[in-house]
């Protein structure tokens, strides 16, 4: 019998010969150990299936049977950070409902991990989640991070429970895990499909998932609904491994509003926000959808209470997200008393810790200060991870790869990928943590991992100018993807300017590369992980580089030897990226706004004063303008420069260094002073590379970390200076 509400659609699909045929068979041991196949799960505690269906009961005669389905997304082996709290959240929420509750995943359990989980290639989180009784996940993005065979074998050897993906498959056009669940629970049968994000192809290097194919998730998402639907099922849950950008946008995404109304329950993953929508879609005055994301690693859960008339074949509940400090009602001690999952949790910690602390209290460098990732508001509370904005631990990563390859293989240019950085370094030690130094400023294996943590190997690869120009064009992602913009982090010899309200494709207005502009038809070698190289995050510009090489070298490795031959590393706030837009001319001044001259991260201080300096970001001030919010008005006269003579910006106190596009200097032609032939003294000393701010003949990069770029200066500008205004 098809359900009443379902029945037109799934009418006209059986009709057109266009649902799947698969049924999902999981296997349930006999005391001996021995596995019996069943198309349905039941949940722990409930009763079992009756050997046939009964009547069903005239309308209104049946009670209403309700359930819980708890959920979490994201947790990417959140072993250092309250593991038993979030295992005490769940058992406790479970405990009001015991027969009633289905415990989902969004997939990403794994991957991007902490070192606890990490350093055994997050074993220890899948015990976990095991312990937990987790009933089914969908996969994630990260569950591709060691490679497919990876997903099919390890992984889904060691969780005992599924993992579903309605929308990938292999070369042999099979699926590559199953496509959805049946549950049996307190006498509802609920149906539950995954589907991951189509940018996985993107997001996981090419090589992890050669022959794999990433469907439309709502169209395998729809597909697998309706068959579940046609088998009795009589709630649909879908868990997407995909979600909207924003909290506002939950309703309006695609997710939501292209999704079959056969899918009763709508979860979400992979953006790390939080909402919890609730919708009424029959117009009868009571909430039937759900659409709900819950956050990351652990921090919430989302709930949906549901109610199911078997008579009517109708829905009502309720949706919410709960921060799982503000649920959980007892200690962690009272927590493990009470609950026999969590103190199976506790213990599979407390040993993962135990190896973690052996291999990873190493010290491997210092710090003076916190080197953080770019900081940003959400749910009203300042955290990291802003992908969207430029960051002190970005460009010192990028530093790092350019420092590490730099004489071994040629490298101009170090790049990183925001998503690459899953941690920040800080300075101060925290007692509570069980792996950190044992004094302030001291970095160990571990939270260098952490920063780290995928393991990939540094590539090099040769790019033209114009292909690097393209490359930081990328960063405004393509359309639907689930960040519209991600920030590359740059070595401190990169620097370029923006203007965000151009067309897309025409959004940087000029590349500075160790103190010179680019050649657009010059080669550069590029450094990056392998990831980013492979074309990772939308970056497909690197795929159209030449004399790729892999280096062999991991990058977690690079990065604590270079935090070992740099300490104490101090934070740099200096920006690589400057908007300037609205250049006009009047006359021989130029006009233009600055702004995007303040960093996020921990410890960024407010620019007040930008400096308009002559030749060099060391040459003559020319004149000075306030800083407000990261913004300034600039003018700029050009008869007060040689002809062809760059112009420096230098803000304070960041030490951010740009220069203004020669094009927009050349809004005033005709304007500049004439350049002069009165000859340079020579010294009898070969000129040398100098540093911003260092004294002539230090070495470049000795000083703070991330400051800045290194460049002759201009003679010419100077004497030029000197005979006009003394």
């Amino acid at each position: 019998m098809i359900p009443t509400k379902h029945g037109p659609a799934l009418r006209a699909a059986l009709a057109a010969g266009v649902l799947a045929s698969s049924v999902l068979v999981l296997p349930v041991a006999h005391a001996d150990g021995t596995a019996v196949p069943r198309a349905t799960v039941p949940v722990a505690g409930t009763a079992p299936e009756p050997a046939a269906d009964p009547e069903p009961s005239p309308a209104g005669d049946a009670p209403d049977q309700d359930v819980d389905l708890l959920y979490f997304n994201d947790y990417h082996g959140r072993l250092a950070s309250d593991p038993v709290l979030f295992a005490g959240a769940v058992e406790q929420l479970r405990a009001e409902d015991p027969d009633g509750t289905l415990l989902l995943s969004g997939g990403d359990n794994v991957g991007a991990s902490e070192y606890v989980s990490a350093v055994q290639d997050d074993n220890p989180t899948l015990d976990v989640l095991d312990a937990l009784a987790l009933d089914a996940s969908a996969v994630g993005n990260h569950e591709f991070d060691q490679g497919v065979a990876d997903l099919t074998g390890r992984i889904e050897e060691r969780a005992g429970f599924p993992y579903l993906a309605a929308n990938v498959f292999g070369a042999d056009g099979e699926l590559v895990t199953e496509a959805s669940a049946t549950f049996e629970v307190d006498g509802v049968s609920i149906g539950v499909v995954g589907a991951v994000t189509q940018q996985t192809a993107t997001l996981v290097s090419p090589g992890m998932i050669e022959g794999i194919t990433f469907g439309d998730p709502v169209e395998a998402v729809n597909a697998e609904a309706q068959r579940l639907a046609a088998d009795g099922a009589d709630v649909v849950v879908a868990l997407y491994h995909e979600g909207a950008a924003s909290a506002a946008g939950a309703l309006g995404d695609r997710l939501a509003t292209d999704t079959s109304a056969t899918v009763d329950v709508v979860l979400n993953a992979h953006t790390h926000q939080v909402y919890d929508e609730a919708v009424d879609t029959d117009g009868d005055g009571d909430l039937d959808r759900a659409v709900l994301q819950a956050g990351s690693y652990g921090g919430h859960l989302g709930r949906v209470s549901f109610s199911y008339d078997e008579a009517a074949d109708d829905v009502d509940l309720t949706a919410e997200v709960l921060a799982v400090d503000e649920t959980v009602t007892a200690t962690e001690e009272e927590l493990i008393a009470r609950y026999p999952r969590v103190a199976e949790v506790a213990s599979i910690v407390e040993q993962a810790e135990a190896f973690a602390v052996e291999r990873g209290k190493t010290p491997v460098g210092e710090i003076t200060g916190d080197i953080t990732t770019a900081y940003g508001m959400r749910d009203g509370v300042a955290s990291r991870d802003d992908r969207s904005a430029e960051s002190s631990l970005g460009n010192l990563v990028a530093e790092s790869i350019r420092d590490t390859l730099d004489e071994s293989d040629g490298v101009q240019i170090g790049v990183i990928n925001p998503g690459g950085l899953r941690a920040d370094l800080l300075y101060a030690d925290d007692p509570t943590q069980v792996i950190d130094g044992d004094r302030d400023g001291v970095v160990t294996e571990s939270e260098a991992n952490q920063v780290l943590p995928f393991a990939n190997n540094l590539n090099t690869i040769t790019l033209t100018g114009e292909q690097f120009e393209q490359v930081l064009e990328q960063q405004w992602q393509p359309a639907g993807a689930s960040r519209p913009y991600l920030q590359l982090g740059l070595s401190e010899n990169v620097g370029y300017t923006f203007d965000a309200s151009r067309p897309a494709g025409d959004r940087i207005t000029s590349i500075t590369i160790d103190g010179q502009p680019y050649d657009p038809a010059g080669s550069y070698v590029v450094g990056s992980v392998s990831f980013l190289v492979a074309g990772g995050d939308n970056f497909t510009a690197f795929t159209e580089g030449t004399g790729f090489t892999d280096t062999g070298r991991i990058d977690r490795d690079a990065w604590m030897e270079y935090l070992s031959a740099h300490a104490p590393l101090a934070p740099g706030f200096d920006r690589r990226s400057v908007s300037i837009a609205g250049a006009a001319a009047d006359g021989c001044t130029v006009s233009f706004a600055v702004s995007a001259l303040d960093m996020t991260s921990l410890g960024a201080p407010d620019n007040t004063v930008l400096s308009v300096r002559a030749g060099s970001p060391q040459g003559t001030e020319l004149g000075t303008a306030a800083v407000v919010d990261g913004a300034a008005s600039v003018s700029v006269d050009t008869t007060r420069s040689a002809e062809g003579d760059a112009v420096w910006l230098v803000a304070a106190p960041s030490g951010t260094q740009v220069r203004v596009p020669e094009p927009v200097l050349a809004l005033a032609d005709g304007c500049a002073a004439p350049p002069t032939s009165t000859p340079t003294e020579p010294t009898g000393q070969p000129a040398g590379p100098q540093e911003p701010g260092k004294g002539a003949g230090e070495h470049p990069r000795q000083g703070e970390p991330g400051r800045g770029v290194w460049q002759h200066g201009s003679a010419r500008a100077h004497e030029v200076l000197r005979r006009l205004f003394g």
